[in-house]
């Protein structure tokens, strides 16, 4: 049985978790949606996820504060930030911390849909 490709969208706006999920569909990925980091850090299927779309600044915990969270442990989908702050800092910050890639809003859909191909890619 082939594994169906899931994306993760966290993003606290309703309508960009909406678009972002028809975007996603339309190429054929499966996707799950949340509204925030905690709401992510709920769901009891994060190991069927293999690439996440996630916001920076949300409520609660920050996108940067959940790749940390992700980062100790052991299952860590790439992680494809999008931002309306493109401040430095918080770039370097996901850098650092593994993130697959970092795009400012309004998102580059040709560019991110680049980057989701590039971080499903298998690693041979």
């Amino acid at each position: 049985m082939s594994h169906t490709t899931t994306i993760a969208i966290v993003d606290d706006d309703q309508a960009i978790r909406e678009a972002l999920d028809d975007l996603v569909q339309s190429c054929g990925y499966d996707s799950v949606l949340f509204a925030s980091a905690e709401e992510y850090l709920a769901y009891d299927k994060r190991e069927a996820i293999d690439c996440m779309l996630v916001d920076v600044k949300m409520p609660g915990l920050s996108g940067i504060e959940l790749q940390a969270v992700l980062n100790k442990e052991q299952h860590k989908p790439p992680m494809i930030f999008m931002t309306s702050y493109r401040d430095d800092r918080t770039r370097a910050a996901a850098m650092d911390g593994g993130a697959f890639a970092f795009l400012g809003k309004p998102v580059d859909i040709n560019k991110l849909l680049g980057f989701l191909e590039s971080a499903l890619r298998p690693v041979n």
